[in-house]
């Protein structure tokens, strides 16, 4: 089934993820959903298009296979949707469900096609859960576990040598992708959704090569490589560089102490709120030459983002049902003029 979506998307106010995208870096998944233009290199975009292609034309043939070995396939690209938390979904469309010959359990079936080079990178380790920690198919692993936590099947995953019609037919018994860590990236996803801002990038060099986002990343993967040959500075550069880490040295020392004293000044901003009562006293107190005034301000707004989430409550319904109960209450000291 064709769909030209991107990795994530909005759709009747509910967030969607899809299955397929989501072993993309936390920062292409929230580009996605905040609107950017997928902006590949010609080259890996060929790549991809091509794999896609022959993706399509050879799993008909794969099913067949399957089916000559006594494997039972039903249910092609049947809709399958994980709930994460209310209206956060990951969505994929399956390849089919499949009973092995002989058994009754059934099984998501998940078909892949490669080419010779990737075969060979696919196959050389012995277990499929080794495969699926090599960095070029770690995607492939947070798909397949998309789906295995949603239908809480086993799966059967099925590689194919495009080049010399080699089949590996292979049983994952257990998701590759704890759902912890489903959960944990698309929730991260969504806070930064919300907050309407791009994370930094934690991506692997896989990730970053067929990255449909790869114009956001600071550092590319095809970039310069790290010069490792000693480099020599200059007398007024490396001046300029010790004073600069002498005062960088001495802020360091300064920041240390300043932690403590803005704790210890914190304690004291509670003592002074609940000397006035609190949210019942007075808003404004004058008390000898000075003027506190009792400031009422909600949570940041990430704490807002990640409480919500944690409650899985919009932000808006958090605000209406729990201002009250999580304010953050603090006292401005100004001199009486």
């Amino acid at each position: 089934m064709s769909d030209n979506r991107s990795i994530a998307y909005r759709e009747d106010k509910a967030s969607i993820y899809r299955a397929s995208g989501i072993g993309s870096c936390v920062k292409a998944l929230v580009a996605a959903m905040l609107g950017y233009e997928e902006g590949r290199g010609t080259y890996t975009q060929n790549i991809l298009d091509l794999a896609a292609k022959e993706g399509t034309r050879h799993e008909t043939h794969v099913v067949e296979d399957l089916e000559e070995l006594n494997y039972r396939v039903d249910a092609s690209q049947q809709t399958v949707q994980l709930r994460i938390i209310p209206g956060v979904y990951i969505r994929g469309h399956i390849d089919g469900i499949v009973k092995v010959p002989k058994g009754r359990k059934n099984r998501v079936l998940e078909i892949k096609s490669m080419s010779k080079n990737r075969f060979k990178n696919w196959s050389a380790p012995d277990r499929i859960e080794d495969r699926m920690n090599i960095p070029e198919f770690e995607r492939y692993a947070w798909q397949v576990s998309a789906y295995m936590h949603a239908l809480d099947f086993e799966a059967v995953y099925a590689v194919k040598n495009r080049d010399s019609g080699e089949l590996l037919v292979e049983t994952l018994k257990l998701p590759p992708v704890d759902l912890r860590e489903l959960r944990k990236k698309v929730i991260d996803a969504e806070k930064w959704r919300v907050m309407e801002e791009l994370p930094p990038c934690t991506g692997n060099a896989g990730e970053l090569f067929f990255c449909a986002y790869s114009y956001l990343h600071e550092d590319s993967p095809h970039g310069d490589e790290e010069n490792d040959e000693d480099t020599e500075l200059d007398s007024a550069t490396q001046t300029l560089i010790a004073e600069f880490a002498a005062e960088h040295h001495r802020l360091g020392r300064e920041t240390s102490k300043l932690k403590a004293l803005n704790e210890e000044r914190s304690e004291l901003g509670k003592r002074i709120i609940s000397l006035m009562g609190g949210k019942h006293g007075p808003k404004v107190v004058e008390a000898g030459k000075w003027q506190v005034t009792r400031v009422d301000s909600s949570r940041n707004k990430w704490k807002e983002v990640e409480l919500a989430f944690a409650l899985g409550l919009s932000v808006e319904d958090l605000k209406a049902k729990y201002q009250e109960k999580f304010p953050v209450r603090y006292p401005r000291v100004e001199g009486r003029t």
